[in-house]
């Protein structure tokens, strides 16, 4: 039986937003492995993960002390637990390659844009994917666009893989004595950041409204003054039907994605798109710029809108197409949690399996 330690020290950090959902989802998912021990490092160290919240020791560090500590015990017993890391950064390890680690890349915005980070920040990162490029771990992109991206910047992994993220969206019950919904919505349901570029989605949302498609655009997360100032240079017929409806619970954001017309996604940038793998595997339709990862991830699923407004008579033929075929997500076993989780403790099994099958 494997056993690994899982640093969930990303909690650490309260902005970590979907990569600290795909963090929870994937260790959920791991530990229902039958085959395989894994623990969460809060879980292990509870104390020392406890005192490092509370002084706000930075999590890389609370990794590093960690990581060496197993290192050095692993040599002394014999005795290897792999590390896994969901979010971009190795540990500094004065000695060994990591070959022991996985770690997760989730994607190279801050090259793409990078007048949205400092330059420290910058230069942190570029210093922590170089670090990847040269370990001996098992780098995991989160699609073969976040990998190609990362090829152009740094040197090839030495064993990279691409595991899409782990998608939990399970329907809602529906109550006994709910009437049909009346509402046709679009719905965006992310935090606002500049490459989400909402101003594309009430553009098209203002296009879509005046053709008859839909009659409200909702969206849920941070970020309700920035929508706000936006939205007050609609039209009012467009203005009021505008609804930002802040942070929801998982079980109200499940039941705003089945009761859409349709999910809309213009970003400009994504590594995965993790709302629009929840609303694909609902079923929902797709609204979606035309953006290498969108492209690998929804082709023959989604609509993809290009630089132009879209036609609404090529939309309303997307939209009633989609209800009368109801066409399921290609991804959607791939992106289930059991099966992502079975992919990464594959990982080590395969390379102990190579190293025993060598001369």
């Amino acid at each position: 039986m494997a056993t690994y330690l899982f640093y969930d020290t990303i909690r650490l950090n309260p902005g970590a937003g979907g990569v600290l959902n795909v963090s929870e989802v994937l260790l959920r998912s791991m530990r229902l492995s039958h085959d395989d021990h894994v623990q969460a490092v809060s879980e292990r160290h509870p104390r020392l993960y406890a005192a490092a919240r509370r002084l706000r020791v930075s999590r890389f560090i609370l990794d590093t002390l960690l990581y060496n500590a197993y290192r050095v015990l692993a040599l002394l017993t014999g005795r290897q637990v792999h590390a896994l890391f969901p979010n971009y950064f190795l540990p500094f390890a004065p000695f060994g390659r990591h070959e022991d680690a996985i770690v997760i890349v989730h994607d190279l915005q801050y090259k793409t844009y990078p007048q949205y980070f400092s330059r420290t920040k910058r230069l942190w990162l570029d210093w922590n994917l170089w670090r990847i490029a040269r370990s001996a771990a098992d780098a995991v992109f989160i699609s073969k666009s976040s990998l190609q991206d990362f090829e152009r910047h740094f040197p090839r992994c030495a064993h990279s893989s691409v595991i899409f993220n782990p998608v939990d969206a399970l329907r809602a019950p529906v109550p006994a004595d709910a009437s049909p919904a009346q509402e046709r919505y679009l719905i965006a349901a992310y935090h606002y950041y500049p490459h989400k570029n909402f101003a594309g989605i009430l553009a098209l949302f203002e296009r879509m409204k005046s053709a008859g498609l839909v009659d409200f655009l909702d969206i849920t997360g941070n970020g309700a003054a920035d929508v706000e100032r936006m939205v007050a240079a609609l039209a009012p017929e467009v203005r009021d039907c505008v609804r930002h409806r802040g942070l929801v619970s998982r079980v109200e954001l499940i039941r705003l994605y089945q009761g859409a017309t349709a999910f809309i996604s213009l970003s400009t940038f994504e590594g995965f798109n993790l709302s629009a793998a929840e609303a694909a595997t609902l079923g929902v339709p797709l609204l979606l710029s035309d953006i290498p990862v969108h492209r690998e991830l929804f082709s023959g699923y989604g609509f993809f809108v290009g630089s132009a407004p879209g036609d609404p008579y090529r939309l309303a033929r997307y939209l009633a197409r989609h209800a009368r075929t109801r066409p399921a997500w290609l991804h959607a076993e791939a992106c289930a949690p059991s099966a992502v989780a079975a992919r990464y403790l594959t990982l080590k099994r395969d390379a102990v399996s190579l190293a025993r099958a060598l001369p």
